[in-house]
């Protein structure tokens, strides 16, 4: 007797869950350790099993990034249309990637602080189209972005002498060192950071104006 397929919403869990216990198993040891056996290991299943949604641990890898590039977009999309002033906007999308990368440190520590394959290294290969489309994902965070910072300048009497292009990595470096510092526990040697984060993270904004 043949086996009932599963329904796609079975898969979708099962993949999720195959995603999720990754991002914690390449936090701990890397991506260059990383393999389907290990993970399977840790959900408790033959990886031959895990083939069955991924092709190999590249495909899984990009998969993961393309996941966590779509949730940190619709949280920052999400809150920008909280607001009609660009400024607001902007305030709300900054305290909005802070969240994110305070409260999804696997994630972000994947996404932006590991070093771990990106685009460039997957050119040429069977994965290029995939690697292309989940680069593709995390440039809509900084197209979001660019776009409330472009309408500020807009709004300005002085544009000065930053493009756009600066002061979003301006922006990013500051917000970027305010949840790394928090996410390794660094500032706790120093003093109570959690204290003054919402300021700081307000003041990289306002530092735009």
């Amino acid at each position: 007797m043949s086996k009932t397929p599963a329904k796609p919403e079975e898969i979708d869990r099962i993949k999720s869950k195959i995603i999720e216990e990754s991002i914690s198993l390449i936090n701990e040891i890397g991506f260059s350790n990383f393999s389907m056996r290990k993970l399977g290991s840790r959900l408790g299943i033959a990886a031959k099993t895990i083939y069955n949604y991924f092709s190999d641990k590249d495909e899984l890898y990009l998969q993961v990034l393309v996941r966590g590039f779509y949730i940190l977009h619709k949280k920052m999309e999400e809150a920008s249309l909280l607001h009609k002033d660009p400024y607001k906007q902007l305030y709300a999308m900054a305290h909005a990637y802070i969240r994110f990368g305070l409260e999804n440190s696997h994630y972000y520590n994947v996404l932006f602080s590991l070093d771990l394959p990106r685009f460039r290294d997957y050119v040429g290969t069977e994965h290029e189209e995939l690697a292309y489309f989940q680069n593709q994902s995390a440039i809509k965070i900084a197209e979001l972005t660019g776009g409330i910072i472009d309408k500020i300048r807009k709004k300005k009497s002085s544009k000065g002498k930053k493009n756009t292009g600066y002061l979003l990595l301006q922006l990013w470096s500051r917000l970027h060192g305010i949840v790394s510092l928090s996410n390794n526990r660094i500032t706790l040697e120093v003093g109570d950071f959690k204290s003054v984060l919402n300021q700081m993270v307000d003041d990289a904004v306002l530092d735009l104006k």
